[in-house]
């Protein structure tokens, strides 16, 4: 799970593995689900408050040799796969 919690700015992040002296990578695609701003926002209004916009999270597939994902801003991102 990677978590960007800047407000403003997308961030790219390298994904790395270290187990002791072995570097790994993930075996096959990477499942990847992302739930951010361009999702959900809540829009304070009182009594009147309401979700705008109010999507479901976006779920992609990435190659396994991917070295580096984007994360949007303000958002959760679950990454699943085999290492």
């Amino acid at each position: 799970m990677l978590v960007n919690k800047d407000q403003s700015n997308a961030h790219e992040v390298r994904m790395n593995f270290n187990d002791a002296s072995v570097q790994k990578t993930f075996a096959g695609d990477i499942s990847m689900m992302t739930f951010g701003s361009e999702q959900y926002m809540w829009k304070s209004d009182g009594v009147n408050g309401h979700p705008e916009p109010n999507e479901p999270p976006v779920r992609t597939t990435i190659p396994a040799n991917t070295a580096t994902i984007k994360l949007p801003k303000a958002s959760l991102t679950v990454l699943r796969g085999k290492v």
